[in-house]
């Protein structure tokens, strides 16, 4: 069929010059006698003739307003031009057309012919500052799966989402690690720095202060060793024991040993004195015979002894010395010294070598006192364990999933 000039309108046909091939499958040529498609239209040359081709027109408010399910499997391929994209809506089969253009239909959407948008598939996430769900786009905001249209809620479980949506708010997106599973929520808009995120340094300096008991009596309880340096030393002492105020006794009993074992002497000198007249006693022997008696003394026995006295002018003394000696011997003691409330006074010194003093005691103190110190310590850093952001600088958008109408 050769057609050189067709224009049907209104149902009026009008035709110039053409013929009618016989054969059933015939090629269809406009403005050419040897088309070489189904359909061959060859551009006209002449000036006062318009050329080109127009697909059906169509505005994007004429097409919401088609069934959508016009559309399918036998349209694939299909080719329209959209005029106007200020009415209808984009959602569905139309979530692509965002401006005037061609679009043909892939069976499920329709595409841009010129640059084609990204095909739109449910599970797709976008940012947007929209505020409300729209086109198939679902606010991620932890609403039910429930709360979904029926014919969405298949979608939203086949993407993992049984009973909500995940919630985005306040969150950032991140890709999942091998282990993950997605819609997992985790981290936190805040941290604590610990201790140990510290760096290792120490603030030194100087204080001095008082710090009181409290007002209440206390004690310090101390124990230790103190050593004397590897070095002789002296202990100097001076002081006077109390009794406490009872008589007691000092019970003793013991051997003293003299000289270790070997004989020993004991010299001694001294004088005896006395203070007043005495008398000296001495025995008279008696006369043997008659002859012997001589001219009777009243004082003096013939016959036994006599003790006599002679009788001394006045007070006098004796003086002697002597030595006693003895073989190796020893002095026995046993007694008890007994008084009345006594003291004992001492005052000496102890030398000694090198030696350590072990003490473990407790200091009381009768009432509140006070401790005045002075010195060096390390200071705390003053912080109160504040919780710092854990955000970076950013922009508040909505978080968006596509399900699709």
């Amino acid at each position: 069929m050769i057609i050189d000039f067709i224009s049907i309108k209104k149902g009026i046909l009008l035709t110039g010059i053409f013929s009618i091939s016989t054969f059933a499958f015939a090629q269809i040529g406009i403005n050419t006698a040897t088309p070489h498609s189904t359909l061959d239209i060859e551009g006209s040359i002449e000036a006062n003739r318009v050329a080109g081709i127009q697909a059906p027109r169509l505005t994007l408010a004429a097409l919401t307003a088609k069934i959508s399910s016009l559309y399918g499997a036998n349209q694939i391929g299909a080719l329209i031009y959209i005029t106007n994209v200020s009415g209808g809506d984009r959602t569905g089969q139309r979530v692509n057309i965002s401006s005037p253009g061609y679009y043909y239909f892939d069976g499920s959407f329709w595409q841009n012919l010129g640059i084609p948008e990204p095909k739109v598939l449910p599970g797709d996430i976008k940012y947007s500052v929209v505020e409300t769900d729209h086109d198939g786009w679902y606010l991620m905001n932890g609403r039910t799966v429930a709360s979904l249209p029926a014919n969405l809620r298949p979608i939203a479980q086949k993407l993992g989402f049984t009973n909500n949506l995940p919630d985005t708010r306040d969150r950032f997106l991140k890709t999942k690690t091998g282990t993950e599973a997605v819609g997992v929520i985790g981290g936190t808009n805040t941290f604590t720095i610990a201790e140990a995120n510290l760096p290792n340094l120490n603030l030194s300096g100087s204080f001095s202060g008082i710090s009181a008991s409290g007002g209440a009596s206390h004690a310090h309880t101390f124990s230790g060793t103190s050593a004397s340096g590897g070095s002789a030393h002296n202990h100097t002492f001076s002081g006077t024991s109390a009794s406490g105020g009872a008589a007691h006794t000092h019970t003793l009993s013991s051997i003293a040993s003299g000289n270790g074992g070997a004989a020993h002497t004991h010299p001694f000198s001294g004088t005896s004195s006395n203070t007043g007249n005495h008398t000296h006693t001495y025995l008279a022997p008696p006369r043997a015979t008659t002859k012997d008696r001589g001219p009777l003394v009243s004082k003096v026995s013939v016959d036994v002894p006599t003790n006599n006295q002679i009788d001394a002018a006045g007070a006098h003394t004796h003086t002697f010395s002597a030595t006693s000696s003895n073989n190796a011997h020893t002095h026995t003691y046993s007694g008890n010294a007994a008084s009345t409330s006594h003291t004992h006074a001492y005052d000496g010194t102890s030398t000694s070598t090198a030696h350590n003093h072990t003490f473990s005691t407790t200091s009381e103190s009768s009432g509140a006192h006070n401790h005045t110190l002075s010195g060096n310590a390390n200071f705390s850093l003053g912080g109160s364990g504040t919780a710092l952001s854990n955000r970076s600088a950013y922009l508040v958008v909505n978080a968006y999933v596509y399900l699709g109408q």
